[in-house]
Formats: C-alpha cells, structure tokens, sequence
C-alpha cells in the first residue's frame, strides 16, 4: 500500500509538473490599431530612403548633372511643377527639358536644402537661384538673375523610384524677376 501510495503521489507530481509546461498560454490579443513594429521599422525604412533620394537628386541638381538628377526616376515619371503649365511626361521629356535649362541657368543652384517626408512623400525645402544667360525654350536671355523659395514635393513609389514631381513656386515669380513678360 505504501508503494501504491508513493507512485499515485509521484504520478501526481509529475501530471501536476507536465501540465503546467504544456498548458497552452492564453493568446494574446492584438489591438488593431496599434502598428506593428516590424512595419514601423520598414516604413521608417522606406521613408528615410526616400528623403535621401530626394536630397540626392536635388544636390546633383547642383553639379548640372542630369544623369544624376533623374537617376532615381521612374520611366513613367510626370512633373507637374507648380500646375500652372502642362504636366511633362516621361523620363526623356524631362532629361530634355533639364539639359536645356541647365544650359540656359549655367549658375543655378539650390541653397538650404532639407527634406521632411510622410509615406511616400518628400518635400524638399530650398532657396533657389540662377541668371538667365543662354537662351531657353525660344528666350532670349536676359541676363538678369532669380531667388526664391521653394518647396518641391516628391512622390515615390515602393521600389523608391520617384514617380512624380511638384512644386509649389509660381514660375511666374521667376520670370518676372528676370524680366521676362509671361502672357
């Protein structure tokens, strides 16, 4: 009796240990709206990837380098500008465009820059300024020079590819300060 006694206690001990370790724990609940933090770290990912394509982009605006300017854009990319003009489509429209002004502007630049960014958005700040002394588009050059403030807004798709440009300077103010009539 005493060795039926010992086992039914030692049986006892062990279904007590046993079921403790293999008791399923409660699962847990999950509040819906709190993010994950797996894609917190990725969307901080993508985000400072993009702010830093951005700066990028613009800082080889600096060195006249179109190749560099558009190395991150999209084939379908579309600048809209400041939406008082046609919208311009495709990578080579653009690269056209660019070179153009780059030749017309030989001094252009972009001062201050700093970049702020939300999803897929980039917003780049700047002072930008430059003279007119080739001629641009059918311009004649005025030799008169340009600065502004602007903000130029990027879109980005999730490759990290810009897909889309704007920004919110009137080109009017431009042109206007380099004594050019805009009609």
């Amino acid at each position: 009796m005493k060795h039926s006694f010992g086992a039914l206690m030692l049986f006892t001990c062990l279904y007590a240990v046993t079921a403790c370790n293999n008791n399923p724990q409660k699962p847990q609940v999950v509040d819906p709206t709190m993010p994950v933090v797996e894609h917190i770290d990725s969307a901080a990912k993508k985000t400072e990837r993009n702010k830093a394509t951005a700066l990028a982009s613009m800082e080889a605006f600096n060195t006249h380098n179109v190749d560099a300017i558009l190395k991150d854009v999209a084939s379908d990319f579309v600048d809209y500008g400041d939406g008082s003009g046609m919208a311009v489509k495709s990578k080579d429209s653009i690269k056209a465009m660019m070179t153009s002004y780059i030749k017309a502007f030989p001094d252009t630049k972009g001062e201050n820059l700093s970049a702020m960014a939300e999803g897929n958005k980039v917003a780049v700040f700047g002072t930008w300024s430059g003279k007119f002394t080739n001629e641009f588009m059918g311009m004649k050059p005025t030799g008169k020079s340009y600065k502004f403030n602007d903000v130029d807004i990027f879109t980005f798709n999730d490759a990290g590819q810009i897909i889309e440009h704007r920004n919110i300077q009137s080109s009017k103010l431009m042109w206007t300060q380099l004594g050019v009539n805009m009609k």
